[in-house]
């Protein structure tokens, strides 16, 4: 197996969809990760700093640079919790909600331009390797498990 082939896959896939992204972001002043934060939030409406940090596996510092910009850019905003005043709930604007479709299709018609000229059952695979290869990547604490993986070449 081809690993460097297949680093150098990862990284270009990477790179170009940051790079899609961040370009049909540009109207709205939207970095690619307040675009990422932004597509998790309208998922998770509510949820704190610390579980949209835990959801998308970004450190702590990245969200709350990424939500104070958010705020001021109208997209974000936050609420002591109820319950726990320590805690803040984040929720998207009425603003965000307006562009939540626009938001949402990015990502799509990224995927779709990907998997133009694909099977339908090439798709399916790939997106299935993905969703696994991800799923692995998520169980693997780092930097704990790295020692233990680079040993037994996992």
């Amino acid at each position: 197996m081809d690993y460097v082939s297949i680093g150098r896959c990862f990284t270009i896939l990477h790179r170009r969809s940051q790079a899609f992204v961040t370009v049909a972001c540009a109207r709205l002043h939207l970095t690619y990760s307040e675009y990422v934060l932004m597509i998790r939030l309208y998922d998770a409406e509510g949820a704190s700093q610390e579980e949209l940090a835990s959801m998308l596996y970004l450190d702590k510092a990245v969200v709350t640079r990424s939500l104070a910009s958010l705020e001021q850019k109208g997209m974000a905003r936050r609420e002591q919790d109820g319950r726990d005043r320590r805690i803040k709930r984040i929720y998207p604007t009425e603003f965000a909600q307006t562009q939540k479709a626009y938001l949402q299709g990015i990502i799509r018609d990224w995927v779709r331009y990907l998997a133009a000229g694909m099977e339908q059952a090439e798709v399916e695979t790939t997106i299935r390797g993905f969703h696994d290869a991800a799923k692995r990547a998520c169980e693997l604490r780092i930097p704990d498990d790295v020692a233990r993986c680079l040993e037994k070449g996992e």
